[in-house]
C-alpha cells in the first residue's frame, strides 16, 4: 500500500473510534450477549466486556457486535459499511500479536480500502445485501497487513477470501431477520481465515476477485474504476451516523428534526406523512415493523418512533418501542414513494421530501439534501464524541473520556495490550 498522509491517519482514528464505540454499544445487545456467552473460551479479550475467544470467533463476534445497533460507518461510493469488517479481524490478529497502535491503525485502513475498491468497482445484485460480500476482502487485507506479508502474498490471500464472501439477502433486515447482523462478522471471520488458508499452502481462483464479485455476488466488474482507484482514498468519503438505523431512512429523519426544530408535532395531530425519495431508500417503507431491525430498516416507524419517544438512538428500537400502540399507529399513516426524478439526482444528491399533514388542515413541508454526517457535512467532532459516550458509558462509566482518546489517537498506543484493558469492565 501507498504511504498514508497524516490526514488520512488522523481521519482514520475518528472511524476507528467511532466503530469502537458500536462495538461495545453492540455488546450488550440481547443476542450478541448470548453468542459472546456461548463462545467465551478464552483467547483474544472482547472489547467493552469481560469475555474472551479464539481469534477467528473474535473477529466474528466483534463484526456481530459493531453492526448490531446500525451504529457503524458507511461509504457511499464503496456501496456499504468497510470499516467494521477491517476493524473486526484486525483488532483480533492485533491482539494476537500485541502490535503497537500504528500498526493496528495501519491494518485498519489497508482493510478499508482494499475492501472499497472491490465495492466501488462491482455492481452488487439487487437482491444482496453488501454486508459480508466484498467486506470479506478488506477482512483479509487488515490481517495480511498485520502479518507483514508483501504485496504478492496478500493478493493471493486476497484471492482466496474472494470465494468466501456470503450470499446475503436485502430483504431479511426489511422483514425482521437480524440475520442481516451476522454478516459483517462472518465476513471479518472468513477474511481471518482467508489468511490462515492461504499461509497453510491453500489457494485461491487467480484473478478471482473479479471473476466472483462481477459473475457471481455481483452482476458486473469495471476493470478500469478498479484500477484508477489505487490511489483514492475512500477513507476520507466516509459516512457517520448519530441515529441507531439505517442511512437511508435518515434524510426523512432529518426532515422531521427539522420540521420539529420549527414547531412540535403532536402524534395525534397527524393525518399523513408523505415521504418521496430515490428509489433504494424508497424500499424502506414497511410501516408495520416486527422487529427491531424491521424497525431501523423502516422510514415509517424511524419517522414515528422519533415524533413519540423524542428520539431514535438506540432504546427507540427495543422490542418494547417496536410495540408500542402510538409508534405504530403513526407509523402506520407514513407513506413512502420513488419519485423517478429524485433517483435520477443519484449519486450527486440523496434527495429526501417530506409533507406532514395534520387534523386541523396545516400542511407542512421539508426538502433536505443529503443528512448530517455525509462526506461534504461531516459532524463536529465533539458530537462524535458525545456519541461514543452514549456507546460506551452505560458499561465502561467516566472512562470513556480517556478511551476515546486512546481510540481517536491509536498511533500514540505502543502496545495494542493497553487499549484491550483499558476497554475491561
Amino acid at each position: 500500500m501507498q504511504p498514508i498522509p497524516s490526514h488520512v491517519r488522523d481521519h482514520a482514528g475518528l472511524i476507528l473510534a467511532d466503530t469502537l464505540g458500536a462495538i461495545v454499544a453492540g455488546h450488550r445487545e440481547t443476542e450478541v450477549s448470548a453468542m459472546v456467552a456461548r463462545h467465551a473460551t478464552g483467547g483474544v479479550p472482547l472489547l467493552g466486556t469481560a469475555a474472551a475467544a479464539p481469534p477467528p470467533m473474535a473477529a466474528f463476534l466483534t463484526g456481530l457486535a459493531g453492526t448490531a445497533t446500525e451504529l457503524d460507518e458507511g461509504n457511499y461510493p464503496a456501496g456499504g459499511h468497510p470499516a467494521i469488517h477491517a476493524i473486526a479481524p484486525a483488532l483480533a490478529e492485533a491482539a494476537v500479536r500485541n502490535c503497537g497502535g500504528e500498526a493496528l491503525l495501519t491494518a485498519c485502513i489497508a482493510g478499508y480500502e482494499a475492501g472499497s475498491r472491490v465495492g466501488h468497482a462491482m455492481r452488487l445484485r439487487p437482491a444482496a445485501h453488501p454486508h459480508g460480500t466484498w467486506g470479506v476482502i478488506g477482512a483479509a487485507a487488515a490481517v495480511a497487513s498485520l502479518r507483514g506479508h508483501d504485496a504478492a502474498r496478500t493478493q493471493g490471500a486476497l484471492d482466496l477470501a474472494a470465494s468466501l464472501g456470503l450470499a446475503t439477502s436485502a430483504t431479511a433486515s426489511l422483514r425482521g431477520g437480524s440475520v442481516r447482523n451476522v454478516y459483517a462478522g462472518a465476513a471479518a471471520q472468513n477474511g481471518l481465515l482467508a489468511v490462515d488458508l492461504a499461509e497453510a499452502g491453500v489457494t485461491g481462483e487467480p484473478l478471482g476477485i473479479p471473476v466472483v464479485f462481477g459473475t457471481v455476488i455481483g452482476n458486473a466488474w469495471d476493470q478500469m474504476a478498479y484500477e484508477a482507484s489505487a490511489g483514492r482514498w475512500f477513507i476520507l468519503e466516509s459516512f457517520l451516523k448519530l441515529h441507531s438505523c439505517c442511512r437511508e431512512t435518515q434524510g426523512a429523519l432529518e426532515a422531521i428534526e427539522r420540521l420539529l426544530t420549527e414547531a412540535p408535532i403532536a402524534p395525534e395531530a397527524v393525518t399523513v406523512i408523505e415521504v418521496e425519495t430515490f428509489g433504494s431508500a424508497s424500499l424502506l417503507s414497511e410501516r408495520a415493523a416486527v422487529a427491531p431491525i424491521a424497525g431501523r430498516f423502516s422510514i415509517p416507524f424511524t419517522v414515528a418512533t422519533r415524533i413519540v419517544s423524542g428520539g431514535a438512538w438506540i432504546e427507540a428500537f427495543s422490542p418494547a418501542a417496536i410495540a408500542d400502540p402510538a409508534t405504530r399507529a403513526l407509523a402506520a399513516k407514513v407513506t413512502v414513494r420513488e419519485d423517478p426524478a429524485l433517483t435520477a439526482r443519484q449519486p450527486a444528491e440523496r434527495v429526501c421530501r417530506v409533507v406532514l399533514r395534520l387534523a386541523d388542515g396545516t400542511t407542512r413541508r421539508r426538502e433536505v439534501i443529503g443528512t448530517p454526517g455525509d462526506p461534504g457535512r461531516p459532524h463536529p467532532e465533539a458530537a462524535l464524541r458525545d456519541k461514543f459516550r452514549r456507546c460506551v458509558e452505560p458499561g465502561l462509566g467516566a472512562r470513556w473520556r480517556e478511551l476515546w482518546e486512546m481510540a481517536r489517537h491509536p498511533d500514540r498506543l505502543s502496545s495494542a495490550a493497553a487499549l484491550f484493558q483499558a476497554f475491561r469492565p
